[in-house]
C-alpha cells in the first residue's frame, strides 16, 4: 500500500469568545488556523492529518507541500514508524521543532488513521484501549486579562457542566476571582505561556500556591529549561505541568530525568505526531508521571488526541479550548457532554472532517 498523493488543506475558521468577536478582545486573534494534511494511498483509502499551524499556516502548509510531499510519495504507508524516523533525519538541519515537526505530526497522523482504516478498527482499539470510556475534560478559558471576564466565563464553564478550569492569566487578581468563583472543590490549572525568568517564576509559584493550584503551566522561558523547571517545582511545591512546545520524546526524556514536571503534555500535532505521542506517553508511565495532553485544537488532531487518551490506563484530562468556532469538522463530538467527551468508534481516527466544512473555509 503506496502513498500516492499527499495535500496540504489550509483552513481558516473564524471563532467568537462567549459570544464576543474576537476582532474586538485582546489578542488580535480573529480566526483559528488549519492545515489539515490529506494522504491517499494507491489503495483508495485516505487518511486526515492535522499539523499544528495557529498564526503560521502558510509556513506550515509550504512545509508540508514542498518538503513532506516530495519526500514520502511512493513510500509504503504501512511503515508508520519508519517513515517518521527516516523525515525527522532527513529533515534534522531545518531544526527539531516547530514549524518542521509541526509538518511530520501532520503526516503521521494522517499515516495512523490509514492504518487504522485498513485494520478496520479505531486507533484506540489498535493501541489496545477501549472507545466505551468517556474522558474526562477541561474548559481552558481563552487570554482574557480581565476579572469580570474570568469570572463570567469560569461561571458558565461550571453551568456547562466541566468541573475542571484552566486559565491563561498571569495575575493573582484574574486567578484568586477563578478561585473565589469557582469554589473550593474545582481543580484550577494556571498557563501562563512562559513569561518569567526562573526567579520571577519562583515568585509568582509561591504567590498563586495561595489559590491551591492543580497545576502552574509553563512558567518559565525557555520553555526547554528543564533544570529550572525542575528547581521550582522543588522549592515551592507547586505542581508543574509543561510539554507542548517540546517535540520528540527526546525532549520529555530530558525533561522526565531533570525531574522536571508533573504532568507532561504532549501535543499530538507538534511533538511528532502520534508515533512521538505514544512513546511519550510509554516514558511518562514509567517516571510515574501523568499525561495531560495539550490539545487545544478542533480538527484530526483532536481526535488523535481522544484515540490515544482511550488508550491509556489513566488517560488524564482532556482540553477544550473554550472558544466557539464558526463551524465543526466533526460535529458535536467537538464538545464535552456532562464534562466528558466521547470517543468516536469508527476506523482510524473515527470520523472524517465534514467536506463541506472544508469547502467553506478552506484559503490558499
Amino acid at each position: 500500500m503506496k502513498i500516492a498523493h499527499v495535500e496540504a488543506v489550509p483552513l481558516r475558521m473564524p471563532f467568537d469568545h462567549a459570544g464576543a468577536s474576537r476582532d474586538v478582545t485582546a489578542g488580535g486573534w480573529p480566526a483559528l488556523d488549519f492545515c489539515l494534511v490529506k494522504v491517499t494511498t494507491d489503495t483508495g483509502i485516505t487518511g486526515w492529518g492535522d499539523a499544528f499551524a495557529y498564526h503560521c499556516r502558510e509556513a506550515v502548509t509550504a512545509a508540508v507541500e514542498h518538503m513532506v510531499k516530495p519526500a514520502v510519495l511512493g513510500m509504503d504507508a504501512r511503515d508508520v514508524a519508519g517513515i517518521s524516523h527516516r523525515l525527522q533525519q532527513k529533515f534534522h538541519l531545518f531544526g527539531r521543532y516547530g514549524v518542521t515537526l509541526f509538518a511530520l505530526s501532520g503526516l503521521d497522523i494522517a499515516l495512523w488513521d490509514i492504518a487504522g482504516k485498513a485494520a478496520g478498527m479505531p486507533l484506540a482499539r489498535m493501541f489496545g484501549g477501549s472507545t466505551d470510556r468517556t474522558l474526562p475534560a477541561y474548559s481552558s478559558l481563552f487570554i482574557l486579562r480581565n476579572k469580570e471576564a474570568v469570572v463570567r466565563d469560569v461561571k458558565r464553564s461550571l453551568a456547562e457542566g466541566y468541573r475542571y478550569i484552566k486559565l491563561h492569566e498571569i495575575g493573582a487578581i484574574e486567578v484568586g476571582a477563578a478561585r473565589e468563583a469557582a469554589g473550593d472543590d474545582i481543580p484550577i490549572m494556571v498557563d501562563v505561556n512562559c513569561p518569567w525568568t526562573p526567579e520571577q517564576a519562583k515568585r509568582m509559584a509561591l504567590e498563586l500556591d495561595q489559590f491551591d493550584l492543580h497545576w502552574l503551566e509553563e512558567p518559565v522561558f525557555p520553555p526547554e529549561d528543564f533544570a529550572s523547571l525542575a528547581r521550582i517545582r522543588g522549592e515551592t511545591g507547586v505542581p508543574i505541568a509543561a510539554g507542548e512546545n517540546w517535540c520528540t520524546s527526546f525532549q520529555f526524556a530530558q525533561a522526565l530525568a531533570a525531574g522536571a514536571i508533573d504532568y507532561a503534555q504532549p501535543s499530538v500535532t507538534k511533538v511528532g505526531g502520534i508515533t512521538e505521542f505514544r512513546k511519550v506517553a510509554a516514558l511518562s508511565e514509567a517516571a510515574g508521571v501523568q499525561v495531560m495532553p495539550h490539545s487545544p485544537y478542533f480538527g484530526p488532531g483532536f481526535l488523535a488526541t481522544l484515540q490515544l487518551a482511550a488508550a491509556m490506563p489513566n488517560p488524564g484530562l482532556i482540553e477544550r479550548f473554550y472558544v466557539h468556532p464558526e463551524a465543526s469538522l466533526y460535529g458535536k463530538w467537538i464538545d464535552p457532554v456532562d464534562g466528558a467527551f466521547r470517543v468516536p468508534d469508527g476506523p482510524g481516527l473515527g470520523l472524517d472532517p465534514d467536506p463541506a466544512v472544508i469547502k467553506e473555509y478552506r484559503v490558499g
